[in-house]
């Protein structure tokens, strides 16, 4: 009973489902409603309006075919009572009340000025022709000018609801003569407007208040389903853990499928108590088991902690002997860099020498090259200028015709004496010419044999001097050459010496090498083993003491193990509460 009043007490802390959905669909509906009237009455309006309009217009048209043109022509200021006025007034009044038209009058224009002509009105106010009209001509000029004017709206004045329209009158001869004015009666139109109007308005209250009944109603059965679920829920959670109980809703919509997934979690929370309650059972049993080997591992982890303080001991001697070898291993590496280093300085030394060697027996190369050469170029200057040196042999050659020249000069000169003589007196001139040309003939033998003498001495010369070059050319490639080809020999044996004396102290500073770095790889191998022995001296202890600190840890555990068997058991039995 204290559950039941409790459930019925309990009320929302703030806005209820169908209040949150009752207020914004009543609003929504109310602009619905009044824009949907809005947009009829619109509607409506302009459509009758319009109507309104044509029916003024077609009023205007038949009430024109009853004016005389020739007639509304003549009628001006002082024609009220003349027959033409008298006449058209008749007609226009009844067209006036055929066609429904409240005013009917015509218009005419002079002087800028817009007149009254003819006035259909029956009351006291009605105007005479030649009185002003309200309107000015600039308004109406259109009209006048042959074109028409039909209001598009209703004109709510103290005289009624009127739609004005003016037409033009023509005479006979097609000129405008004055202007038709209707002012047509449009309070049927306004009536069956506000009729319409009042009609719609009646319209959307009445479906607003139906949309509204309607939704009230629909919220009423949602929020019934929704209190059926909600009784059924503390039903389930009041009734002491009972999984096995469910919901059954069938009103075919989300409340069912709600329903039904509050059935399927149901089942899951069911199956889900299932399965702890056999792993209460499975931790019970798990947590006795554990608290009995933790017991069975205390004494193995005491002798464990024995065993590495022994260790530990063992790994401090070896840690001792390792950094002898280190220290001795430091000595041995010291040494061996110490001939690493004059092993390279006396190799680089070779290398030095050899380029040196390398550099004169390419000089002495160079050398004997140049040598050769310059011999050649001298060889062939001394043979050309021997060449040319014979040509001073050609000298005797013209020595001798020279010395047979004079003598034909000599025995011509003696022709020429002999036969000068002979001829006496006169050939005495030519006598001296002979003598002198003898005289010549023998001065150039003398000569010519000077000059004879002159080149044999130089041809002599020439050929001694050639046998000299000769043999200086033949010292130069015997005795200079062989120096060069001797030096050359010299330079590339010493070469190839101090080649093998570098190759040799290169192997040994290799081996050098070689050996200091096998005496790194075993200092580093011993470092590594010596760092291996403190870090396992380490470990060993922090073991020991992992292990003094494990037993005490196994004693918690032990005690946190028999906790979790009591809470298992209590597990157990809160879970057995439930109803599965």
């Amino acid at each position: 009973m204290e559950d039941g009043k409790q459930k019925t007490k309990a009320k929302t802390r703030k806005l209820s489902i169908r209040t949150k959905i009752l207020i914004p669909s009543t609003i929504l509906i109310i602009v619905v409603c009044v824009i949907l009237g809005l947009n009829s009455y619109r509607h409506v309006y302009y459509g009758m309006v319009a109507m309104g309009v044509e029916e003024a217009d077609m009023a205007a048209v038949m009430s024109l075919s009853a004016v005389d043109g020739d007639l509304i022509g003549q009628i001006r200021a002082g024609s009220e009572e003349t027959q033409e006025y008298q006449q058209m007034l008749a007609a226009m009044r009844e067209a006036r009340d055929r066609c429904g038209i409240k005013y009917l009058y015509t218009l005419y224009e002079e002087n800028g000025t817009v007149y009254y002509g003819v006035d259909a009105d029956e009351s006291q106010g009605q105007n005479m022709p030649g009185e002003a009209f309200e309107v000015s001509y600039e308004e109406l000029a259109d009209v006048f000018a042959g074109g028409e004017y039909v209001q598009d709206y209703i004109d709510s004045t103290e005289d009624g609801d009127l739609i004005t329209v003016y037409k033009t009158i023509t005479d006979s001869q097609g000129q405008v003569v004055g202007i038709l004015g209707s002012d047509y009666d449009a309070a049927g139109i306004t009536e069956r407007l506000n009729s319409t109007t009042n009609s719609i308005f009646e319209i959307s209250a009445v479906c607003l208040v139906a949309a509204l009944v309607l939704l009230f109603v629909i919220m009423s059965g949602i929020k019934r389903n929704l209190e059926a679920v909600n009784d059924k829920i503390y039903d389930l959670v009041h009734n002491e853990g009972d999984l096995t109980r469910t919901l059954q809703v069938t009103s075919g919509d989300e409340l069912e499928l709600i329903a039904d997934n509050i059935n399927k979690l149901l089942e899951y929370m069911r199956a889900m108590m299932l399965q702890i309650t056999d792993n209460s059972v499975e931790l019970n049993n798990s947590s006795r088991l554990v608290a009995q080997q933790l017991s069975e591992a205390q004494g193995n982890i005491c002798d464990v902690s024995s065993s590495m303080e022994e260790m530990s001991a063992a790994m401090e001697e070896t840690n001792a002997s390792l950094e002898q070898v280190n220290d001795s291993i430091n000595e041995i590496s010291s040494i061996t860099g110490e001939i690493t280093d004059k092993a390279v300085s006396e190799s680089g030394s070779a290398e030095k020498i050899a380029d040196r060697a390398r550099e004169l027996y390419n000089h002495a190369q160079q050398a004997q090259q140049n040598a050769k050469q310059r011999a050649a170029e001298m060889s062939t200057a001394v043979q050309d200028k021997i060449g040319k040196s014979k040509a001073v042999e050609q000298i005797n050659s013209l020595t001798d015709e020279i010395i047979s020249i004079t003598k034909q000069t000599s025995l011509l000169s003696l022709n020429a004496s002999i036969e000068a003589a002979r001829a006496g007196e006169a050939g005495r001139g030519f006598a001296v010419v002979a003598d002198e040309i003898g005289t010549l003939a023998a001065h150039s033998e003398e000569a010519a044999t000077e000059i004879s003498r002159v080149s044999g001495i130089v041809i002599e010369a020439v050929n001694e001097l050639a046998l000299e070059a000769n043999d200086m050319l033949q010292f130069l490639e015997q005795e200079t050459m062989a120096g060069y080809n001797e030096l050359l020999d010299n330079s590339m044996n010493y070469e190839k010496d101090v080649a093998h004396l570098n190759q040799v102290l290169q192997g040994f500073a290799e081996e050098i090498k070689s050996l200091n770095g096998s005496m790194n790889h075993i200092y580093e191998s011993v470092s590594v083993v010596h760092t291996a022995v403190d870090e396992s001296t380490g470990g060993i202890t922090n073991v020991a003491e992992i292990s003094a600190d494990l037993t005490e840890g196994m004693k918690n555990i032990e005690e946190e193990a028999n906790g979790n068997r009591d809470i298992a058991e209590q597990l157990h039995t809160t879970v057995g509460r439930f109803k599965v």
